[in-house]
């Protein structure tokens, strides 16, 4: 997969067929914590975009190691930062694509 987005429809599919994933909430913390992606199966994690951006690291070498293979979905509330994370992260090696029109339009999906 070298697309650097995917859609809502995409995003569930990958994860009704259980594919290794990571979600990335990449807004600020109190964001995050007023609520993210939901799921089951998969946890959301947060790192906000600004401390990616000025960090040389863009991940703990622990969790660098645990997503080197998976696929790293980012998110945000409309997509734009998601862009731009899952390019930082692309340009470390990692498999990233974000959610276009982030969270804003998963939500509406939800309840279509």
């Amino acid at each position: 997969m070298n697309k650097q987005t995917v859609n809502c429809l995409t995003l569930q599919e990958m994860m009704d067929n259980k594919m290794n994933l990571v979600l990335l909430d990449v807004r600020d913390v109190e964001k995050f914590q007023s609520g993210s992606l939901q799921s089951d199966l998969y946890e959301t994690h947060n790192i906000p975009y600004m401390m990616m951006k000025e960090s040389d690291e863009l991940l703990d070498p622990k969790t660098a190691h645990l997503w080197k293979d998976k696929q790293i979905v980012t998110l945000c509330t409309s997509g734009n930062k998601a862009q731009k994370a899952a390019a930082l992260l692309r340009e470390k090696g990692f498999q990233a694509v974000a959610l276009l029109g982030g969270l804003t339009a998963w939500r509406e999906k939800q309840n279509d």
